[in-house]
């Protein structure tokens, strides 16, 4: 379907006098480390396929009751200590684990060459398959091996788990979950993290951006799944809460070979700005359509497709060309020094969720190591403790076990962001907007995490 060039075209001229406002307002760039859906990292962020944008709620089951399993002694030294790794290395967000894994196991070295109370930490790691059941079967099967800790997995999945981890009272931080549902879920009480910021903080720095560059009407697309509708309501609850109207609700069937009457009904809505939110593949055929249209509206795009990947698929000119942005927690504090290590170690740049796995790894073994045992209980009680922000900072394990032999509290900063958790296990830190220069994302804006919360 051809684009309608009625009242559209009587609205071209104000939109191209607004983008070029836009990107003057948006000033210099920087290059940053970049993330998905909910998590920093940066580099290519792997194929990513349809299988959403890393955010999906998933369908809330409960999973069933479980065993608590043995719960892992693993700290009275000699003994290896037996962590989990539950995250999705196959099916529709198979490239999530890898890329966390590569993260986790650049921490792992430096942990095992230091040692945690005497042991290494050992991993055993299962597959979500990016499916609820999967999942589930998964954490019983590390429930039951006795792992004292697990690096969690992604929204898609994780809301089915609520229940089972509370009841085996073994303490996961998830790598990937950005989803809204762990808003007021999670804590030492329920014995749930992550490394990752909420979709809502996420949502406000992209709607904010909008607000400040005097856009008004808000059209919201997004994947026709839960995840990335999630993501848009954020984004629009933020918006329209600070006087914007959001004027277009457009899903997109996950597969379709056409966005283009989408697209006219978006234009069609007198939107000036758009917030896209959708997988990899979604995202790319929405893009094309979207500039064959000729359209000049700009665009937000989701985080898990703010990648290299992405940029490669739509063109890196093209994306230079339009106004197309994005955004994602900006780096945390010890990215640059994680970034290296990992090229040392993998001969690569981090992918996306790697520094949240990184970050992941290095607190499970910060507090056994301040707890003195490395036990589910021990580590669930210090976990908060070794991101205090009075204590010394530290950005790797060595370090703070250095700090914490010595007598003193430690504060981690993380690659992926300052890991400072509230009350619910949320990490909360800046948000950096991005556009494509130069062939890369990179920085336009950043919002602070006191700009994100107040």
């Amino acid at each position: 379907m051809e684009i309608s060039h009625g009242n559209y075209n009587r609205r071209m001229s104000d939109k191209r006098v607004r983008r070029r406002r836009f990107v003057k307002a948006a000033g210099t760039a920087g290059i940053v480390g970049l993330a998905g859906c909910s998590g920093g990292g940066g580099g290519d962020g792997g194929d990513g396929g349809d299988g959403g944008d890393g955010s999906d709620g998933g369908d809330g089951g409960d999973g069933g009751d479980m065993d608590n399993g043995d719960g892992g002694d693993g700290g009275d030294g000699g003994d290896s200590i037996l962590v989990g790794t539950l995250a999705p290395f196959s099916q529709g967000l198979g490239w999530v684990g890898p890329n966390a894994a590569r993260g986790r196991d650049v921490a792992l070295a430096d942990i095992n060459d230091a040692g945690v109370l005497g042991s290494e930490i050992e991993i055993n790691e299962q597959d979500t398959e990016t499916t609820p059941q999967a999942a589930v079967s998964g954490f019983q099967t590390l429930n039951n091996a006795g792992v004292v800790a697990t690096l969690g997995p992604s929204s898609t999945v994780i809301p089915n788990l609520f229940q089972p981890v509370k009841n085996a009272e073994l303490p996961m931080i998830s790598i990937s979950a950005g989803t809204t549902q762990l808003d007021s879920v999670g804590g030492p009480d329920d014995y749930l993290w992550r490394t990752v910021p909420s979709d809502a903080i996420a949502g406000r720095a992209q709607g904010q951006y909008a607000l400040d560059n005097d856009f008004t009407q808000m059209a919201v697309t997004y994947k026709d799944d839960k995840g990335s509708q999630s993501f848009s309501a954020a984004v629009a609850d933020y918006f329209t809460s600070q006087g914007g109207e959001q004027v277009a609700d457009v899903p997109l069937a996950i597969n379709s070979d056409s966005y283009r009457s989408e697209i006219q009904q978006i234009a069609d809505s007198g939107a000036d700005v758009i917030s896209m939110t959708a997988g990899t593949e979604v995202s790319a055929l929405f893009m094309r359509n979207y500039i064959e249209a000729g359209l000049d509206i700009p665009v937000f795009i989701g985080n898990d497709v703010v990648t290299a990947d992405f940029i490669e698929r739509v063109g890196a000119d093209v994306m230079a060309e339009n106004p197309i942005f994005g955004q994602a927690p900006a780096p945390g504090p010890a990215y640059n020094q994680f970034e290296q290590a990992h090229r040392d170690m993998h001969d690569q740049a981090p992918g996306t969720f790697g520094a949240a796995g990184y970050d992941a790894m290095n607190i499970i073994a910060l507090a056994a190591q301040r707890a003195g045992e490395a036990s589910r209980q021990a580590i669930t009680d210090n976990i908060n403790p070794v991101a205090r922000p009075d204590g010394t900072e530290v950005s790797t394990f060595s370090e703070g076990k250095a700090e914490l032999e010595a007598g003193n509290e430690i504060n981690y900063q993380g690659a992926s962001n300052p890991q400072d958790f509230n009350e619910n296990g949320d990490p909360v830190g800046p948000f950096s907007v991005l556009e494509v220069s130069d062939g890369s994302w990179t920085e336009v804006s950043t919002f602070s995490a006191e700009d994100l919360t107040s």
